[in-house]
């Protein structure tokens, strides 16, 4: 922690010493790091629990779910194979569409999706940037194309949960 700005005001209280004032400062900053520290490592353990749901859904091929409990509407996402953005305003038809693009998997032969793992960057206590690291699996545990995707996902906890 730095100090950015000191305003001088005549005080006619009688002043601390340095040492006790220094001690004072250091006491309170490592008390905040704490805190946010345990907060950040809360809601990483909540995001981590949530993405597991989430990819555990997909494994089960339970599209409703997830596009009732998982995603929140309007849904701005990208395909895997093609560059092009679409917003999704109706959970029934993003429900269609993740079915149709896990039919589209298990054609080529998926079994499950592989999470090597999740870059979670916490924005507050309601917001978090995820980078979800994964992998497309056949039955015997080898890839579907690349071995390594990277999906961004942008997480807002809501009354009901994130």
């Amino acid at each position: 922690m730095k100090i950015l700005f000191i305003k001088r005001t005549p005080c006619k209280l009688p002043l601390m010493p340095l040492s006790r004032l220094i001690c004072i400062c250091l006491l309170w900053a490592t008390v905040g790091c704490q805190t946010s520290k345990q907060e950040s490592f809360t809601v990483t353990r909540e995001i981590t629990s949530f993405m597991q749901r989430y990819v555990r859904l997909a494994n089960e091929g339970n599209a409703t779910d997830v596009a009732r409990e998982i995603y929140a509407m309007p849904v701005l996402g990208k395909g895997f194979n093609n560059t092009n953005h679409k917003v999704t305003t109706d959970p029934d038809i993003f429900e269609e569409d993740f079915s149709a693009f896990l039919k589209q998997l298990k054609g080529e032969g998926f079994d499950r999706f592989h999470i090597w793992g999740l870059d979670i960057t916490p924005s507050g206590k309601d917001m978090a940037v995820v980078d979800m690291d994964f992998q497309w699996r056949h039955s015997d545990g080898t890839s579907i194309g690349p071995e390594h995707r990277i999906a961004t996902y942008i997480l807002i906890r809501k009354p009901h949960g994130c």
